[in-house]
């Protein structure tokens, strides 16, 4: 679970009953004695009331959730709200922009990302698709109902459309793109996934099939989603899209290679029993820490995207200041113990010290070509962070010389 997420400390459903009264109806006895009282979570009422005294009690949202449609788990929700905060957030500085813009593909009939969203930051907006006329219905309501008519605006998708809305917001820009696409791609497949399972699950599915089923389910609807996204590309800085399944993330994978396309992140999110993973692709010159991008999930291990953290170690008591400062044509910032660096040229390596007069005439002319970090932590180690850029030699070769510099002075 996400560090910021509220719910790494279970809630007593207890203490919610006394914030939100109709839940006392759906508490359970303790199973033994000191233990706290709980919920059926077979129960499709009590799972909605659950959902709807978590989002009264944290985020002052009030919201109606039909009983033929999915009812969303909050802390699962509120963890891929997080994540995109903190791809947002990873660039530095003034270029973040003073209003974030987001498409939530598949609002559901709770809306509950446009709604969270909008609730955990006063700078979010979203756009919001729907195929489901009556999940479209819902979510205008719960929309309508909480005031925030002038932040989310709704959109009815048909079957024949793009998944990215591209025909219909042309001249527009966004910052992310998030989505819970349906996992199956027929009621078949649904079926056998329930008799598949050696233990029965936790919790009831209330979903309806427009909700759980699409044409080569999760994986092809994500597939499709890169494939139109390699159209669109810088339409919108960040497409990401969540997948309830391992082998749907190699599969994704496998087409973000086909087309070449590097800067992508992975993470995954773990409630109880359920895991589920989250990816993110880029065509931005932005980049991740590895952080954000990368889980140290030795099963996905092949699927992880190149490191942008990089960690070398450096004698004690070696000036890092002193080495960057020798090193021509780049820009030196420092804050709060981060050094920041740019560069509009390689002028480190011995092959740009050979070429100075075309090294000088880049650097005079270039846009900035790298942006990176460095840090020195307990005197020990210096990590490298690649922010910014479309060569990753460039990155690893800065690396290494600053690094070699140091060796040297031990």
């Amino acid at each position: 679970m996400h560090d910021r997420n509220i719910y790494k400390v279970f809630p007593d459903f207890e203490e919610l009953a006394k914030a939100y009264p109709p839940l006392y109806a759906h508490l359970l006895s303790a199973a033994s004695p000191g233990s706290r009282k709980t919920i059926d979570f077979k129960n499709e009422a009590s799972q909605r009331c659950l959902t709807q005294a978590l989002l009264h009690r944290d985020f002052g949202l009030a919201i109606t959730l039909p009983d033929d449609r999915l009812c969303p788990p909050v802390p699962n929700r509120l963890n891929y709200i997080l994540w995109i905060q903190d791809i947002l957030l990873a660039q530095p500085g003034p270029s973040q922009p003073t209003a974030i813009r987001g498409i939530d593909i598949g609002t559901g009939a709770s809306s509950i990302y446009p709604l969270l969203g909008c609730k955990l930051d006063p700078s979010w907006t979203f756009l919001a698709t729907e195929l489901d006329e009556r999940s479209l219905q819902y979510a205008q309501a719960n929309v309508s109902q909480n005031h925030l008519g002038h932040r989310i605006r709704l959109v009815q998708a048909k079957a024949e459309d793009t998944i990215l809305p591209l025909d219909a917001c042309v001249d527009e820009q966004f910052d992310f793109t998030m989505c819970n696409p349906p996992f199956y791609s027929s009621m078949e497949d649904v079926e056998r996934s329930a008799d598949g399972k050696a233990l029965q699950p936790n919790a009831v599915c209330t979903g309806a099939p427009v909700e759980m089923v699409t044409c080569g389910g999760e994986a092809g609807f994500v597939i499709r989603m890169v494939r139109e996204s390699a159209q669109a590309k810088l339409w919108c800085r960040w497409y990401t899209s969540m997948l309830g399944m391992m082998a749907s993330l190699t599969q994704v994978v496998g087409v973000l290679k086909e087309l070449d396309i590097t800067n992508y992140a992975i993470t995954e999110f773990v409630q109880g029993q359920t895991r589920r993973w989250a990816i993110g692709w880029s065509f931005t010159k932005e980049r991740l820490p590895d952080s954000i991008s990368r889980i140290p999930n030795p099963a996905l291990r092949s699927l992880m995207p190149l490191h942008n953290t990089v960690r070398q170690p450096i004698p004690a008591a070696v000036n890092i200041s002193a080495i960057l400062a020798n090193i021509e044509g780049i820009g030196i910032l420092r804050n709060d113990g981060l050094t920041l660096i740019t560069a509009k040229a390689d002028t480190w390596s011995r092959s740009a010290r050979r070429n100075r007069k075309r090294r000088e005439a880049q650097a005079e002319e270039g846009e900035v070509a790298l942006v990176c970090t460095a840090t020195v932590q307990r005197d020990e180690e210096i990590v490298y962070q690649w922010v910014r850029g479309e060569d990753r030699g460039m990155f690893d070769s800065f690396c290494s010389h600053v690094s070699r510099k140091a060796l040297a002075r031990q």
